[in-house]
Protein backbone atom coordinates (compact mmCIF):
# COMPACT_ATOMS: atom_id res chain seq x y z
CA UNK A 1 0.00 0.00 0.00
CA UNK A 2 1.27 3.41 -0.95
CA UNK A 3 -1.51 5.16 1.33
CA UNK A 4 0.93 7.39 4.03
CA UNK A 5 -2.14 7.06 6.57
CA UNK A 6 -2.89 2.99 6.02
CA UNK A 7 -0.38 2.30 8.89
CA UNK A 8 -1.23 5.00 11.58
CA UNK A 9 -4.65 3.66 11.03
CA UNK A 10 -3.57 0.48 11.59
CA UNK A 11 -1.41 0.90 14.60
CA UNK A 12 -4.33 2.77 16.33
CA UNK A 13 -6.73 0.17 15.23
CA UNK A 14 -4.45 -2.49 16.73
CA UNK A 15 -3.94 -0.79 19.99
CA UNK A 16 -7.42 -0.58 20.77
CA UNK A 17 -7.33 -4.50 19.73
CA UNK A 18 -4.41 -5.81 22.45
CA UNK A 19 -6.68 -3.32 25.17
CA UNK A 20 -9.92 -5.23 23.98
CA UNK A 21 -7.94 -8.70 24.63
CA UNK A 22 -6.22 -7.28 28.42
CA UNK A 23 -9.92 -6.48 28.85
CA UNK A 24 -11.66 -9.61 28.28
CA UNK A 25 -8.96 -11.26 29.76
CA UNK A 26 -9.38 -9.43 32.94
CA UNK A 27 -13.21 -9.88 32.88
CA UNK A 28 -12.90 -13.65 32.68
CA UNK A 29 -10.60 -14.08 34.96
CA UNK A 30 -12.31 -11.96 37.68
CA UNK A 31 -15.42 -14.38 36.87
CA UNK A 32 -12.70 -17.25 37.62
CA UNK A 33 -11.96 -15.69 40.97
CA UNK A 34 -15.68 -15.27 41.67
CA UNK A 35 -16.39 -18.84 41.00
CA UNK A 36 -13.84 -20.21 42.82
CA UNK A 37 -12.03 -21.92 39.55
CA UNK A 38 -8.69 -20.41 39.96
CA UNK A 39 -7.31 -19.22 43.03
CA UNK A 40 -6.38 -15.43 43.08
CA UNK A 41 -2.96 -16.81 45.55
CA UNK A 42 -1.38 -18.72 42.62
CA UNK A 43 1.45 -16.52 41.14
CA UNK A 44 0.57 -16.68 37.80
CA UNK A 45 -3.32 -15.75 37.84
CA UNK A 46 -2.00 -13.09 41.02
CA UNK A 47 0.40 -11.56 38.18
CA UNK A 48 -1.93 -11.72 35.33
CA UNK A 49 -4.11 -9.92 37.61
CA UNK A 50 -2.10 -7.33 38.53
CA UNK A 51 -1.09 -6.98 35.50
CA UNK A 52 -4.27 -6.46 33.55
CA UNK A 53 -5.81 -4.38 36.51
CA UNK A 54 -3.21 -1.92 35.88
CA UNK A 55 -3.27 -1.31 32.18
CA UNK A 56 -7.40 -1.24 32.77
CA UNK A 57 -8.36 0.49 35.44
CA UNK A 58 -7.14 4.22 34.55
CA UNK A 59 -9.50 3.61 31.55
CA UNK A 60 -12.89 1.75 34.03
CA UNK A 61 -12.76 3.95 37.10
CA UNK A 62 -14.05 6.74 35.56
CA UNK A 63 -16.79 4.76 34.47
CA UNK A 64 -17.29 3.15 37.28
CA UNK A 65 -17.97 6.71 39.60
CA UNK A 66 -20.80 7.64 36.97
CA UNK A 67 -22.35 4.08 36.86
CA UNK A 68 -23.09 2.31 40.17
CA UNK A 69 -22.93 -1.62 39.73
CA UNK A 70 -26.18 -3.43 38.85
CA UNK A 71 -27.22 -6.46 40.96
CA UNK A 72 -23.77 -6.48 42.21
CA UNK A 73 -22.45 -6.58 38.62
CA UNK A 74 -20.02 -3.81 37.25
CA UNK A 75 -20.99 -2.92 33.90
CA UNK A 76 -18.14 -0.78 33.17
CA UNK A 77 -16.27 -3.17 30.96
CA UNK A 78 -19.11 -3.87 28.58
CA UNK A 79 -19.33 0.29 28.05
CA UNK A 80 -15.70 0.16 27.25
CA UNK A 81 -16.42 -2.88 24.79
CA UNK A 82 -19.07 -0.90 23.42
CA UNK A 83 -16.77 2.19 23.41
CA UNK A 84 -13.94 1.00 21.40
CA UNK A 85 -15.92 -0.82 18.88
CA UNK A 86 -17.66 2.14 18.07
CA UNK A 87 -14.25 4.33 18.22
CA UNK A 88 -12.48 1.47 15.70
CA UNK A 89 -15.49 1.72 13.43
CA UNK A 90 -15.83 5.70 13.35
CA UNK A 91 -11.66 5.29 12.77
CA UNK A 92 -12.00 2.81 9.80
CA UNK A 93 -14.90 5.37 8.40
CA UNK A 94 -12.28 8.52 8.92
CA UNK A 95 -9.87 6.37 6.53
CA UNK A 96 -12.37 5.73 4.13
CA UNK A 97 -13.28 9.39 3.97
CA UNK A 98 -9.76 10.90 4.05
CA UNK A 99 -8.54 8.21 1.45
Amino acid sequence: MSDPYYPIFWAIDQVLNLFLIILFVRIILSWLFAFQVVNPRHPLAWQVNTVTTRITDPVMRPIQRMLPPVGGMDLSPFVILIVIYVLQMYLWQLYVAIR
